[in-house]
């Protein structure tokens, strides 16, 4: 794996303008596992304070599935909806397949396939309420995200080539970047550049442990580019996170049932997740049929998948983050602090055991602070244990980048690795320490990922976690209540 050598200096971190919403999902989800006596809790989602809805899709259709009822009920009140996809959905070869009646579909097929699911996407957002100003079409590689991130494809020096459409660049006319190139910093910028326009007060990004490499990679890219502009801190926003692809059963059953709730996924619950559920009107379940049935190159090869997604209810879930802030200083009555983010268990059929990931969990210690993950089983030799860390050092305030400052990539890389000859804690841990010189290089938070590799090979991986590190308003004497207020959630 590449390494990128870019350091910038660590800034501290800005002072709120409005209450962290990192902290207020995380209070509201404590609060109600005490109302409801579990660990994991499930509220449902009221629209009435989000006037600026954002929803960050990898191909277009995910947003409909997603939240196209989310969307559509916005549209109906008045609030400004805006869809971002991130690629044209080029990467389909049984869908070109099908289209052009081929059964080895060519580059120019793929494109053209592209240029089909863009108008499907902006017929289907048409019947969804959306105005066509505001489909926003970025035109970066289908079937390619998780390949820029994973790979390091930084910058323009080092682009990604598509596997399915053989361009390094964006072969489309209509995307908001022409010509845009196939990098972290050119994905990076674009997102920032419509954060800033838009001023979304509510962020919708793919789950972090969504089964689809394009998806994981999407939020991965949408949180890095949100924690950089520390958006959050700075207007207030709040960001959750929509599932498509959660394994071969999900959602249960599959096929159209618009009688039934959309129940969350087994394996993706820890102490600090908080479900969403936003209930749907009949008018709104009838939009979100009609503009899914628009894709009609999906529908074709997909239907009881894709309609699996009309239920009475669209799903919704907060962020993982790992924060230790509270813990500033070093020192033993910190070491017993944990907190824990836990992905989704993979099917032991298509892994070793050794290099299942069942949780990931951080505290400070005096040593620094220890990332461990938790395995289904006792750790291998033949398995490699690596910890990825991404820090988001963030840029000056946001009227710095509306006066054309730009965003570039990582401030601070750092990857670790242990073996079972030293940093194992207990037979089914690994254990990472990143020491206090490396934390201070990062500054206030960073992204960080566990991913277990056998012969060079990706086994796991528990989707990138935002970890904070350094102390940051806090909002103090709010109960459930204020806080549902606030957020605009009800609990259910």
């Amino acid at each position: 794996m590449r390494t990128c050598g870019i350091l910038l200096r660590p800034s501290k971190p800005k002072p709120s303008r409005a209450a962290a919403a990192w902290l207020r999902l995380t209070a509201m989800c404590i609060g109600l596992a005490l109302l409801t006596g579990s660990a994991c809790a499930t509220a449902s989602l009221s629209l009435e304070s989000a006037s600026r809805l954002l929803v960050i899709a990898p191909h277009p259709d995910d947003e409909t599935l997603g939240a196209g009822g989310l969307i559509c009920a916005a549209c109906q009140r008045g609030a400004q909806a805006k869809v971002v996809f991130m690629t044209m959905g080029d990467g389909s070869a049984a869908a070109a397949g099908m289209l052009f009646g081929t059964a080895r579909p060519s580059p120019d097929h793929m494109v053209a396939l592209g240029r089909r699911r863009r108008n499907e996407a902006i017929a289907a957002l048409g019947v969804l309420g959306v105005n066509e100003d505001d489909i926003v079409f970025l035109g970066y590689p289908d079937d390619g995200l998780a390949d820029i991130v994973c790979n390091r494809h930084w910058g323009p020096d080092d682009l990604y080539t598509s596997k399915r459409t053989g361009h390094a660049s964006s072969p489309y006319e209509s995307t908001f970047t022409a010509d845009a190139e196939y990098c972290v910093s050119r994905i990076v910028d674009d997102l920032a550049v419509i954060l800033v326009d838009y001023m979304p007060d509510l962020v919708l990004v793919p789950h972090a442990n969504d089964m689809h490499g394009d998806h994981w990679a999407t939020y991965a890219l949408a949180m890095y580019t949100i924690e950089r502009l520390n958006y959050i801190e700075f207007t207030g926003a709040n960001v959750l996170s929509y599932i498509v692809h959660a394994g071969p059963n999900w959602p249960e059953p599959w096929g159209y049932r618009p009688d039934l709730p959309l129940d969350p996924p087994r394996g993706r619950d820890s102490p600090s997740t908080v479900w969403i559920r936003a209930e749907l009107t009949e008018d709104a379940i009838a939009a979100k049929l009609r503009a899914l049935d628009k894709y009609e190159s999906q529908v074709a090869s997909m239907s009881a998948f894709l309609k699996s997604f009309i239920r009475r209810n669209e799903l919704f879930c907060s962020v993982p983050v790992l924060d230790l802030s509270s813990h500033q200083e070093f020192g033993r009555t910190h070491s017993n602090g944990a907190y824990e983010a836990r992905p989704d268990p993979r099917p032991f059929r298509v892994l070793p055991p050794s290099g299942e990931i069942r949780s990931v969990v951080a505290n400070r210690t005096d040593d620094g602070v220890v990332v461990t993950a938790t395995l289904a089983w006792r750790p291998s030799p033949s398995v490699t244990y690596r910890l990825q860390i991404v820090s988001c050092v963030p840029t000056p305030e946001l009227s710095g980048l509306l006066c054309g400052q730009q965003l570039r990539p990582p401030a601070k890389e750092l990857t670790y690795e242990t073996t079972p000859s030293t940093g194992w804690r207990r037979p089914w841990e690994a254990a990472f320490v990143i020491p206090p010189h490396d934390l201070e290089s990062l500054g206030a938070k960073a992204l960080i990922e566990v991913v277990t590799l056998r012969r060079g090979l990706v086994v796991d991986r528990s989707g990138w976690i935002l970890l904070r590190l350094c102390l940051r308003q806090r909002v103090s004497g709010c109960g459930v209540e204020e806080l549902s207020a606030i957020l605009g959630l009800v609990a259910a």
